[in-house]
């Protein structure tokens, strides 16, 4: 009867730890499976980037200008690798100087989405028979046709120039770019970065191009106010730390 029960006891034994081996092989297979299937996907073209879609622009040109900075990871980087990629794609877009608000997306099949806002140009000006336009951002590129509501930029000798300007532009209050109808460069022996707007109400402002952005925010030039005061055919001359006003006979 002992011996009976003790064979019992054996085989109850056995068959659990069989049963546990099984699970174990179980679980290996279902591990080395799932370690399969991933290198599976990674190896094949399912994840590898297939197609880049542009959203924010109408232009085709342009489109293709984006399409162009991500175009590079086409064909040989999955998703996984864009996941490491996306600010550089950014900041490449962000160095146009033509585009905000810059968003990449990747899904895991291989499709990129890159969302934009274009930044509407500012200013136009016409070098060695070449129109461009410049936005806010600093971005200068050529053009065939002009807006109307631009404002004129004339007498600038080069695209860095008119990019430091646009740049600079940013900051200003509305009220003066809404006034302004032509920025003249007028640069001399005593200061070559020196510019002049010429207002619609025959008023005149005179600043070095650097000091602009700060000179002429909303918070620091009142032209409002100015021109409560003197209406039209005054001048507004940016000299160092100080600003002059003077009547338009003395024009300098």
């Amino acid at each position: 009867m002992m011996d009976e029960y003790r064979d019992n006891q054996v085989k109850k034994l056995m068959m659990k730890r069989r049963k546990k081996k099984r699970i174990k092989v179980i679980r290996l297979f279902f591990v080395l499976g799932i370690i399969g299937f991933v290198f599976f996907i990674l190896l094949s073209d399912i994840m590898k980037i297939k197609t880049i879609h542009v959203i924010g622009v109408n232009d085709a040109e342009l489109e293709q200008q984006i399409s162009e900075q991500p175009s590079g990871y086409m064909g040989d980087y999955t998703w996984i690798d864009m996941l490491f990629s996306k600010d550089n794609i950014v900041q490449d877009i962000e160095e146009m100087k033509r585009f905000e608000n810059v968003l990449v997306e990747i899904d895991f099949m291989g499709n990129i989405q890159v969302h934009v806002q274009e930044v509407q140009p500012l200013c136009y000006a016409k070098i060695q028979n070449k129109n461009y336009l410049i936005n806010k951002l600093g971005g200068v590129y050529q053009t065939k046709q002009i807006p109307s509501s631009l404002i004129q930029c004339s007498d600038f000798q080069s695209t860095e120039m008119l990019s430091q300007l646009g740049h600079s532009l940013h900051n200003v209050s509305d009220i003066v770019l809404n006034e302004t109808s032509k920025i003249h460069y007028c640069g001399d022996r005593y200061d070559k970065d020196l510019i002049e707007f010429y207002m619609y109400d025959h008023n005149f402002i005179k600043i070095n191009i650097s000091q602009i952005d700060q000179r002429l925010s909303e918070d620091s030039f009142h032209y409002a106010a100015y021109k409560l005061k003197k209406p039209q055919n005054t001048i507004y001359s940016f000299e160092g730390k100080y600003m002059y006003i003077k009547n338009m006979k003395n024009k300098i």
